[in-house]
């Protein structure tokens, strides 16, 4: 696969990736967790949804790397519905996706001199997708989960892909528009509405009256079984509880190394509320979690998990905090801004 002085070549094991330039490229871009090697890794051994292969993307110009893209040969192309609810209907079979559907921050990593290098080098990876997507006999090329605004969206519509808004994410900006990041938990609560801010603060102080403590730390297996009980729980009210399976959930985590880490809050022996957070330079992921009860001793056990996680990200002088997808009532409420993803899809027959 090839365009003039650009070459992608493909692989179908992270261990055969030149581990050393992905890394640069995904850094270079400021490219989120989901990019390291580390996350590709414990993916591709623990995936957390099964795939038929995984293919990882790399473009090249001589010895430079220019590009990298993981994506996922799947069973199914739209597991959630995403696809067909903006009228995309076409994607009930085999499907080659990147990122992967846990990833809420779908781009390409690129380095490139200028916007003309970089649109080459992207429609030298829809091209590239599209063709290896034909050759493993997939119905379905795309990418999911792009953020609005990022420069790949404009080249799959040269290219004549479908390109539909499927779903929104929430940020927080940990950062003024000088560049500063907050210097204290009270400083982000200066933020937020009278109401939020005085519901934070009186259910911290209950929460502190009920003996109820906190912990950030590495993780365990045994901690991660209870916080994937708690995760699976909670989402099973919103149908999900499918996507963290139990021993997946756990190997997958552990294998994350420094980035991961777990967020407890406990009242005396017992943990009511936990997450899983993952980290890379720039943004503190509220991955996975839940909690065993809505109100216990008159406060929110999931406001003190947020205070916990955010007060965390603050600490290590992260400029932001990622609050993935939906319950965007919580996610406004503390601050957290919407950012429109975008599904790119191969026209059929192509």
């Amino acid at each position: 696969m090839s365009t003039p002085h650009v070459t992608v070549s493909v692989t179908d094991s992270i261990d055969d990736v030149d581990t050393v330039q992905w890394r640069r490229i995904a850094a270079a871009d400021t490219a989120p967790v989901h990019y390291t090697p580390a996350y590709l890794r414990a993916y591709q051994t623990s995936p957390l949804s099964p795939f038929l292969a995984a293919r990882y993307l790399t473009v090249a110009d001589g010895d430079r790397t220019l590009a990298v893209l993981p994506c996922y040969l799947q069973k199914e192309g739209d597991p959630y519905g995403f696809l067909r609810a903006v009228g995309i209907e076409d994607t009930d079979g085999p499907a080659l996706l990147g990122h992967n559907w846990y990833c809420y921050d779908t781009r390409v990593p690129v380095r490139a001199t200028d916007p003309a290098q970089r649109a080459r080098v992207l429609g030298a990876v829809l091209d590239a997708l599209r063709e290896q997507a034909a050759a493993d006999g997939a119905l379905t090329a795309g990418l999911v989960s792009v953020p609005d605004g990022d420069p790949v969206l404009d080249v799959a519509r040269d290219k004549g892909w479908r390109v539909a808004p499927i779903v929104t994410r929430f940020q927080l900006p940990l950062h003024g528009a000088g560049g500063d990041t907050f210097d204290s938990y009270d400083s982000y609560l200066a933020t937020l509405g009278a109401r939020t801010r005085r519901t934070i603060r009186q259910y911290l102080r209950r929460a502190a009256e009920a003996g109820v403590t906190t912990a950030v730390e590495a993780p365990r297996p045994d901690v991660l079984r209870t916080v994937g009980d708690l995760t699976r729980r909670t989402a099973a009210k919103y149908g999900s509880a499918g996507m963290y399976p139990e021993s997946a959930f756990t190997d997958f985590v552990m294998a994350l190394g420094d980035h991961a880490r777990v967020v407890r809050v406990d009242r005396g022996d017992l943990t009511v509320a936990a997450a899983v957070v993952l980290l890379d330079e720039e943004r503190l992921h509220m991955w996975a979690g839940g909690t065993s009860h809505a109100t216990l001793d008159g406060f929110s056990p999931n406001y003190l998990l947020w205070a916990t996680e955010i007060r965390t990200a603050i600490q290590w002088r992260k400029r932001w905090v990622e609050g993935g997808r939906s319950n965007e009532p919580m996610k406004t409420r503390h601050g957290m801004k919407p950012l429109r993803l975008y599904a790119c899809v191969a026209p059929p027959g192509t």
